[in-house]
């Protein structure tokens, strides 16, 4: 089984993301205390971190895929492919 490691957003888009995960069917449980959030399905993980960081996490292969915004990727300058924009 193949597991898809996912950068979510911490701070302003977290509360956002963890609902846009919810209308797409999963359950996501974030705790305070942990930059671990908990999916339903066992082929997700994920990692709660700065929006400005997520780009450089998925260049460098240390996650799959991630969700930041737009302004976030240009800055960073990484090479990576937007597969969707979320509104």
């Amino acid at each position: 089984m193949s597991i898809l490691k996912l950068a979510l957003p911490k701070g302003s888009l977290q509360e956002s993301t963890i609902r846009l995960m919810k209308r797409a069917g999963w359950d996501v449980a974030v705790s305070e205390r942990s930059y671990y959030p908990r999916f339903d399905d066992p082929e997700l993980e994920g990692m709660l971190i700065r929006a400005q960081e997520v780009a450089r996490y998925v260049e460098q292969g240390i996650l799959d895929a991630g969700i930041t915004g737009n302004d976030w990727l240009l800055d960073s300058g990484a090479k990576l492919v937007t597969v969707a924009e979320l509104t």
